[in-house]
């Protein structure tokens, strides 16, 4: 029946059906919307309500241990502030790095040094070193290249460590020259 209609009926007809398959995916489109909408509003206002809820518990009770945890990280804020005052550079005016370079370059290499200490009191500054020497000579070389150095006060050397003839241990102490 539709071949029997004009050319002008048929594109009314065309026309019409657009439209109404237009109307139909709308209505359709909406009925899901609200159907949706209905179906998930009850969940939704419910959900809000409990984050309204928490939200409202947390900041009651969150006041009350927060100010516990404010005095601790305040507390450890200072300390930590006090001991970096302590590691100022300001403060560090003595610089024991130097007292190791200045042995280091007296050394030979039949010396071998295990360790290095260094004393305050007052404005007095003891260090000491602890090694090994190969043999009494070099011992004794070290010693001596130590004293002409100008930069120590004289160097205290126990006897005892001359007894043995090689793999002497010893320790020396003496002072930096201002």
């Amino acid at each position: 029946m539709f071949k029997l209609l004009t050319r002008e009926e048929e594109e009314k007809v065309r026309y019409e059906y657009v439209m109404r398959r237009v109307i139909v995916m709308f209505s359709a489109l909406i009925f899901v919307l609200v159907v949706g909408i209905i179906g998930l509003l009850p969940s939704y206002v419910l959900s809000d309500a409990r984050q309204n809820e928490i939200l409202e518990r947390m900041r009651v009770t969150g006041n009350a241990g927060q100010s516990e945890d404010d005095l601790k990280l305040q507390s450890w804020l200072t300390k930590i502030n006090n001991e970096l005052q302590v590691l100022s550079p300001k403060l560090d005016t003595d610089r024991p790095s130097e007292f190791i370079k200045k042995v280091l370059d007296n050394k030979s290499t039949n010396i071998k040094l295990t360790g290095f200490s260094w004393a305050k009191s007052g404005d007095q500054i003891d260090l000491s070193i602890n090694g090994v020497a190969r043999d009494r000579q070099a011992l004794i070389a070290f010693q001596n290249k130590i004293n002409l150095s100008g930069q120590f006060s004289e160097v205290t050397l126990p006897i005892s460590n001359l007894a043995k003839d090689r793999n002497i241990d010893f320790q020396m102490k003496f002072s930096p020259l201002p």
